[in-house]
């Protein structure tokens, strides 16, 4: 996984993070994180929500950059993929900058690696939070449920397998402290 470079970001994962108050994190995981226009426009349709504003003060921080390229062929690539042309234009974005995409839609994601581009999912950043001791296990899990009380879909076996690999870095960052 990427860490303080830059990163491709989609439109689901800003508004969860967001909307659980954890946005910042990808400022700290990653540095710098660019979106297509489209992504910008889909994450901030809702002017007065919180996750809009959140998001729309990232921009305003400069941390999170709008890309105005035209990412030819996103039109294409909606089309004979099936998914969005926001998720288009930043897996095409993503391919050119030669970085990772952080996504959580499947087809998207599906579509990302016949591309060349690895996919993040919104999980595997909090376990990156994690990981870089910018969460307890219990923020994380706080986070999970949270998520799924918005209306993030997850499954039981991906809630499960995320748990045990939060506890399996949890574990592995004791085990690594001398006493």
């Amino acid at each position: 996984m990427s860490g303080g470079k830059q990163v491709v970001n989609n439109s689901s994962p800003l508004i969860w993070l967001a909307k659980i108050g954890r946005l910042g994190l990808l400022k700290t995981l990653f540095g710098e994180v660019v979106v297509p226009r489209r992504v910008y426009f889909e994450a901030t349709t809702n002017e007065r929500s919180v996750d809009s504003i959140l998001i729309s003060e990232a921009v305003r921080d400069g941390w999170l950059k709008v890309s105005e390229e035209e990412m030819e062929g996103s039109s294409l690539l909606a089309e004979r993929s099936g998914i969005h042309l926001g998720e288009a234009e930043a897996i095409l974005l993503a391919q050119r900058l030669e970085t990772e995409l952080i996504i959580d839609e499947r087809e998207g994601s599906a579509t990302a690696q016949i591309f060349g581009v690895r996919p993040i999912g919104t999980i595997a950043v909090l376990l990156l939070a994690l990981a870089r001791d910018q969460l307890t296990f219990n923020e994380f899990k706080e986070c999970l449920d949270r998520l799924i009380s918005l209306g993030f879909w997850l499954s039981v076996d991906v809630y499960r397998g995320a748990l045990e690999e939060a506890s399996s870095i949890e574990k592995g960052k004791k085990s690594a402290i001398k006493f």
